[in-house]
């Protein structure tokens, strides 16, 4: 089960700074969880290009502006040296934009072979670029780790300048000029750039004042590569993202428009999502399968057929590319399962056959699924190609820093890497890395954490609302898609949907009905029923259909809230029948609660709290955190105000908090206590005396009740009170079948008897000798027999449970006025 995380456990509320430039509280809570702070409100909502920083900020970026300008007055041969990826694909594209736009000939690219070459600078490129005439490389989104390389480059005579938003190692490149922010003696104040956004910088130094000029032919595609790429959605990344979007695919890049076109997106508002997943995808589909060129002359093309035309063999490559990713996903698995050590914290997968390009996504799947580290390895002769993905809280490039004598190379940042190593060396690989973990990351870290902007109310949720949430876009890393949770819905229709039966579909009902699709979360259907209640944490968006707009939640998560077939979780079934057995023993055992043979003429009957109950002037607390706070008891005496009280348990993460059903609360100390919360209300007056009295001076009951609450306690004696027919029923029933194990759902489906009547009547009629049983409450099952019947004829209205039952109904009608 995922854990669910509130950033806001109380209603949504803004600043006086949000209220003066009309912010609702809805979208106000979402920037102050995203740390907006006061004075940057302006440029989160309206991000000018005017606020993007001097490129001659970071570290050597004059020293290669100097080197460039140098090449340019002396027509030397300059390679653009990229890679395969969107981010390797998009820096280089920008950067033969920009030497087209200013004039600059003698110029080329070189992007390397993913399937022959692999990532990054390689001797063989550079013997290749100086066949053709390099006098300078500039390398893009690449080369910070190329130590031995460039120096290789140097004995050719030629040049380098690196630009790279990776992870250091110990020693730089000797370079003419290395340009990363992440190198420790850089003092860049943004450090979420991607390796197109380092580019885009370069071409900002180079171009000077005309930059501002230009920089809409560069827009477009930095805004691709900082979302593929999966860079913090702030700062700068938000001004280039937030002012991309606005004109990608209207912009000047006819490569842009006919892929926009091959994904069936014209006309549609570009977001995140349509980038991450249907552009990107396509640009990366080619890189991975050896056709690296094709993503720059998407780009750079000036013919408008040219640009379809390579749009639609991306298209064809992608299909091919989930064709291949969807055999290694499955092959992977299978060596999971067989594998002795799939209970490691960082999963370590080898085999022979796999695809070099595609096990990066294939790493990023399995660490979805199955919420843990992930390296995949493709062997071929005697080495091992890998690509690696992480989760939160585990440092990837420094966990492998750590294992570096395992690995011919390696590189990448804290969430992804690559890496080759000898085949001989994967085992060492395996158990470096899990040692590394046992340090490093715990069992909780390894559970999925969703995380909520707050708890919205069904009133909130209309078309106005999913509106606003767009001024808070481009949604990304540090700016994440917000993800609300609304409780306590039933469920109004429930279908799986698409052509394999995948997606779920269902219809709720909380004041107001909602439509709520889960894509991928068929298996989401069998955690309730038509008519039971759900806690769902969605995205909002709106569908429109037939010219009907409507809002429309996107289904992250469900748990069962409450459920009319209690029997079938074992989770609640356990407590709920315990509770209910507990009751009958010690009925059967004459061994009354305390409360009831106590009287307490000390306590004045007419207290506040007293007058409270009886006359049920109670409302629930809004904020639910107040009442996890410091060591509290919590009082349940329904099936409704378990449900309640485990569905906050569930958001608030809290599993340490100590409840008790009220019936028993005379065998536990209840001293001791901050508060003592009611869920539900009590049966008698004597209960409540009890808890005035036993309680300490200074505990505070707290009533978390409303008149709904009440109704379940009614429904609760309702369905207690003796009923003739109801013991026919289920005695019948047992009797047909004689001896043997039952399901206890079976016997409230079947006789259509609650499930509390259902356990009173079975341990009445045991107290008779009418039937002997045996429950087993983790599985929910009944061993029974029918025993002889009496000689003497059994009047169940003298049975002492029947009788302790009806007492306790005359207690409660008569605390609550209701005869």
């Amino acid at each position: 089960m995922k854990k669910w995380t509130l950033k806001c456990k109380s209603k949504p509320s803004g600043n006086k700074f949000t209220i003066e430039k009309g912010i609702s509280d809805e979208i106000a809570q979402i920037m102050i969880n995203r740390s907006v702070a006061d004075d940057d409100l302006d440029m989160f909502l309206n991000p000018s290009l005017d606020f993007l920083r001097n490129p001659f900020l970071l570290k050597d970026m004059d020293k290669a502006v100097e080197r460039i300008y140098s090449a340019f007055s002396r027509n030397e041969k300059i390679f653009v040296y990229g890679d395969y990826d969107v981010d390797g694909v998009s820096s280089t594209s920008i950067m033969m934009i920009f030497f087209d736009n200013i004039g600059y000939k003698n110029v080329d690219y070189y992007i390397p072979n993913r399937l022959e070459e692999g990532y990054g600078l390689n001797t063989d490129a550079i013997d290749y670029l100086k066949e053709n005439n390099a006098d300078l490389i500039i390398t893009v989104d690449c080369g910070i780790t190329s130590v031995n390389e460039v120096e290789y480059a140097r004995e050719k005579g030629i040049d380098v300048i690196i630009t790279d938003h990776h992870e250091c190692q110990e020693k730089l490149p000797n370079a003419v000029a290395v340009i990363d922010h992440k190198r420790p003696d850089c003092d860049y104040p943004f450090k979420g750039l991607c390796g197109c956004g380092i580019a885009f910088k370069l071409i900002h130094a180079l171009s000077g004042d005309d930059f501002y000029k230009d920089i809409y032919k560069y827009l477009e595609i930095v805004s691709l590569a900082t979302i593929c790429d999966m860079m913090p959605v702030l700062d700068e990344n938000r001004i280039i993202v937030k002012n991309g979007f606005e004109i990608i695919g209207k912009g000047e890049n006819l490569g842009m428009k006919a892929l926009i076109e091959v994904c069936g997106l014209v006309d549609t508002k570009i977001n995140s999502s349509h980038l991450g997943f249907a552009l990107g995808p396509r640009i990366n589909a080619s890189g991975r399968l050896g056709f690296s060129n094709l993503g720059v002359k998407l780009f750079t093309t000036k013919d408008t057929e040219e640009a379809k035309q390579i749009a639609e063999i991306m298209d064809i490559n992608n299909s091919k590319r989930q064709e291949i990713e969807s055999d290694i996903f499955f092959k992977a698995e299978e060596l999971i399962e067989k594998n002795s050590s799939k209970d490691d914290k960082v999963l370590v997968l080898a085999s022979e056959g796999w695809h070099h390009g595609i096990i990066g996504i294939v790493a990023s799947k399995i660490t979805e699924k199955y919420y843990k580290p992930c390296v995949l390895l493709c062997i071929e002769d005697g080495m091992a190609v890998g690509s690696a993905r992480s989760i939160k809280g585990f440092d990837l490039f420094s966990a492998l820093f750590q294992c570096k004598e395992f690995m011919v190379k390696f590189g990448g940042h804290e969430q992804a890497a690559g890496m080759t190593v000898r085949e001989e060396d994967i085992e060492n690989l395996r158990v470096k890395l899990n040692h590394v973990a046992d340090y490093s990351l715990s069992n909780e870290d390894l559970i999925e954490e969703i995380k909520i902007e707050y708890e919205i109310s069904e009133d909130s949720l209309n078309l106005e609302f999913v509106d606003s949430l767009h001024d808070l876009e481009p949604f990304g890393i540090n700016n994440p898609t917000p993800y609300f949770l609304i409780r306590d819905c039933i469920v109004k229709s429930r279908y799986l949907i698409g052509k394999d039966k995948n997606h779920l579909k269902i219809g709720i009902e909380k004041g107001k009905s909602f439509e709520c699709v889960g894509f991928g979360m068929a298996h989401l259907s069998e955690l309730f029923e038509v008519g039971d209640s759900i806690d769902l944490v969605f995205k909002a968006d709106k569908n429109t259909f037939n010219g009907n707009t409507k809002v429309q939640l996107l289904i992250k998560d469900i748990r069962l809230n409450k459920t009319k077939s209690v029997y079938k979780h074992t989770n609640f079934f356990g407590e709920y029948a315990n509770n209910v057995l507990s009751y009958c023993e010690r009925v059967i055992n004459d061994n009354n609660s305390d409360c009831a043979n106590s009287h307490y003429p000390d306590l004045e009957r007419h207290s506040s709290i007293v007058d409270s109950i009886v006359n049920r002037k109670n409302k629930r607390v809004e904020n639910i955190a107040e009442l996890f706070d410091g060591k509290n008891l919590f009082i349940i005496n329904t099936l409704n105000g378990m449900f309640r009280l485990f569905s906050d348990i569930n958001i608030l993460n809290n599993e340490k908090i100590e409840f008790i059903f009220i019936s028993n609360i005379d065998k536990r100390d209840i001293k001791g206590y901050n508060k003592i919360i009611m869920y539900d209300y009590p049966n008698n007056l004597d209960e409540v005396y009890y808890l005035l009295k036993e309680k300490d001076e200074n505990t505070d009951i707290i009533m978390n009740v409303n008149e709904s609450d009440f109704v379940h306690l009614m429904r609760k004696f309702s369905n207690m009170k003796f009923d003739r027919n109801k013991f026919v029923k289920i005695y019948k029933y047992l009797n047909n079948l004689s001896i043997g194990e039952i399901n206890i759902g079976e016997l409230v489906e079947n006789t259509g008897v609650p499930v509390i009547s259902v356990l009173l009547i079975i341990n009445i009629l045991k107290t008779e000798d009418l039937i002997d049983f045996n429950i087993d409450l983790e599985n929910g099952t009944i061993n029974f027999k029918i025993l002889p019947k009496p000689e003497k004829k059994v009047n169940l209205e003298e049975n002492v449970i029947v009788k302790k039952i009806s007492s306790d109904l005359d207690g409660f009608i008569k605390m609550y006025g209701l005869d």
